[in-house]
């Protein structure tokens, strides 16, 4: 069967009115280079992020407009992307396949299913449907993306740590024959699907012993409860009770049933009683507004009448009076143009319509008055029926709280007495059938017997099957001018390798870290030779900063390493993808032949991952 791989075209962070965070990848090496707080270690977080881990990335003040996270990749020999979108908070995944076509992907692997990141990602790297055992005596489970994860994608914390690249930093020793089973996955290309499961006697005996003491202690504490309850008599007796305080519950129900059907009508009688009430405020406060509003109106009225009174006997005298000639110009008032008024508006005239209009004003004005008087009848008329509904309703309330709510309180009372009475029997009842349940129990697992068999075999990576791997490793480190470098091979016990005769967890952080690197790339430059199984991508953070800063008890290293570190991933890795997150820039004379993506960190080029 031919064997697939992918890589890595481009990561992207989108949010809403801020410009697209991307950095694009090929295969081959690719280099991220740049000072600190500049987003590598970020962009390392967000592609562990998008192949299913459950932490989003560390949150960044730059960060903070950006919502969703989009990887693209492309198949081997392919270069038409698949992209995967997922919100940065976390959750499923958003699938978009070569002709655009959506599929939502959920975020944890199940068991034959199809439709998760994992199954997509274990398609590409053909390890779909791959099994690993759990434990000596062959339980197996399904093989999960994320059980491969720790060996393609190496943060800058797990670079450095004293174990060995197979295990988790976070897990135990319960995982660590899942971890090695993974490890000898890649290196063989066949999983544990055959293993037969055995049960070790031991533990067998030790679950019997466990079920025993568990089944004891429940026990214990449900006689312990049954006592706390204090009854006298037996088991007969209880049921006895049990049936009389449901009967007296019952009759209780009832009294209480039949005392608020008698409240009932009252209740309603009542609210109708202080519904009209509140109706009948209402229209008094509407008639009392109005009251005011009809006072200032009588008031202009009486102002108008005044005024109209005021003029008509000013036109009248002013008729009465002889005519003289002007006091100004000294002619008489027929030579005057009066263009200002009618030509027969006499001072009489004047006089006679404002008596007119007077007398219309009077006659509002009287309707005005019979009008107040009307609405004062009505506000009296409410003020009455408004008595009496209070008093209506006083009555009511005193009945209900005098004569109808004791015998009700005391119906409520009966009904909780005898419903804690039937409680109690009946939580004995329950706590008994409990007791003999895990009596019964008790009884089956003492008289369990076990049948002897194997404690299974080492799940840990043989030094014979680890060779080719050894080779590959102590390859790589030549390539790199590792100093004093002899054989490498390959320790059971710490399932890591050995260095020149040395544990590679022994030696300082500086070495740690590039023999760490050296296995990963090993394992994945194996995996292509043989034509094995494997995505074909390693992403490293940081497997040089610390190579420059040895430990104490670390001498000095040869300056080129470095450049013969990028040198040889670049000649071995050409059809592969490596992803190398660093602080210093690789050699300016490979610019053509990698990737090189450089953060200043400054004003000048590009600052850093996401645009300021």
């Amino acid at each position: 069967m031919a064997v697939t791989r992918f890589y890595i075209s481009r990561i992207t962070l989108m949010g809403t009115g801020v410009p697209n965070a991307e950095v694009r990848f090929r295969t081959g090496l690719n280099v991220v280079s740049g000072p600190s707080d500049t987003g590598k270690t970020f962009i390392f977080q967000c592609i562990d992020f998008m192949f299913g881990a459950s932490k989003s990335p560390k949150p960044v003040p730059e960060a903070a407009p950006y919502d969703l996270v989009q990887i693209a990749l492309c198949q081997e020999n392919d270069e038409a992307e698949i992209i995967l979108e997922r919100s940065i908070k976390g959750g499923d995944f958003n699938f978009y396949d070569q002709n655009g076509v959506k599929k939502i992907l959920g975020r944890k692997h199940r068991d034959g299913a199809t439709d998760t990141i994992s199954n997509l990602l274990l398609n590409l790297s053909c390890l779909a449907g791959k099994t690993v055992r759990t434990n000596r005596r062959g339980t197996t489970r399904p093989f999960s993306f994320r059980d491969l994860a720790r060996l393609i994608l190496v943060n800058e914390e797990t670079i450095i740590r004293e174990l060995s690249p197979i295990y988790s930093l976070r897990g135990g020793y319960s995982t660590r024959p899942v971890e090695s089973s993974v490890f000898r996955l890649l290196l063989a290309g066949s999983d544990d699907a055959s293993v037969i499961s055995k049960e070790d006697i031991k533990i067998a005996r030790g679950k019997q012993q466990g079920k025993t003491e568990v089944l004891e202690i429940l026990l214990d504490r449900t006689k312990q409860k049954l006592s706390e309850l204090n009854l006298a008599g037996n088991v007969t007796e209880w049921r006895q009770q049990f049936t009389q305080a449901e009967a007296l519950h019952a009759d209780a129900s009832e009294e209480l049933a039949a005392e608020q059907k008698a409240v009932a009508p009252l209740e309603d009688k009542r609210r109708t009683v202080w519904t009209h009430l509140r109706q009948l405020e209402s229209r008094k406060d509407v008639l009392t507004e109005l009251q005011q509003r009809f006072q200032l109106l009588q008031q202009q009225y009486a102002s108008d009448l005044r005024r109209l009174e005021t003029i008509a006997e000013a036109g009248t005298r002013l008729a009465q009076m002889k005519e003289e000639r002007c006091p100004v110009c000294g002619s008489v008032a027929e030579h005057h143009e009066h263009t200002h008024r009618l030509p027969n508006a006499a001072p009489d005239n004047v006089a006679t319509a404002c008596l007119a209009e007077a007398n219309k004003i009077r006659v509002l004005l009287a309707d005005l008055q019979s009008t107040r008087q009307s609405n004062d009848a009505e506000i009296d008329r409410i003020t009455t029926v408004g008595k009496e509904s209070q008093l209506e309703l006083k009555a009511i309330t005193e009945e209900l709280n005098d004569r109808i709510r004791p015998r009700m309180n005391g119906a409520l009372q009966k009904l909780k007495n005898s419903e804690s009475e039937r409680d109690t029997y009946r939580a004995a009842l329950d706590i008994h059938t409990r007791a003999e349940e895990l009596t019964v129990l008790l009884h089956e697992v003492r008289n369990l017997k076990q049948e002897k068999n194997s404690g299974g075999e080492s799940t840990r990576v043989g030094a014979d099957e680890a060779e080719d791997f050894c080779q590959e490793v102590e390859y790589l480190l030549k390539e790199w001018h590792f100093p004093d470098l002899g054989r490498v091979t390959f320790s059971e016990d710490d399932q890591d390798i050995i260095i020149s005769g040395r544990g590679r967890t022994s030696h300082g952080k500086g070495v740690r870290a590039i023999a760490h690197a050296a296995f990963n790339l090993a394992l994945m430059r194996l995996c292509l030779d043989e034509s094995l199984p494997h995505p074909g991508l390693v992403v490293i953070d940081s497997p040089l900063v610390v190579y420059r800063e040895p430990d104490t008890d670390e001498g000095e290293f040869s300056r080129d390493v470095k450049d013969a570190f990028y040198r040889s991933i670049a000649d071995e890795f050409s059809s592969a993808q490596v992803i190398i997150f660093e602080n210093e820039d690789p050699p300016h004379d490979l610019d053509g032949a990698i990737n090189v993506i450089r953060f200043t960190g400054a004003s000048h080029g590009r600052r850093g991952f996401i645009p300021t």
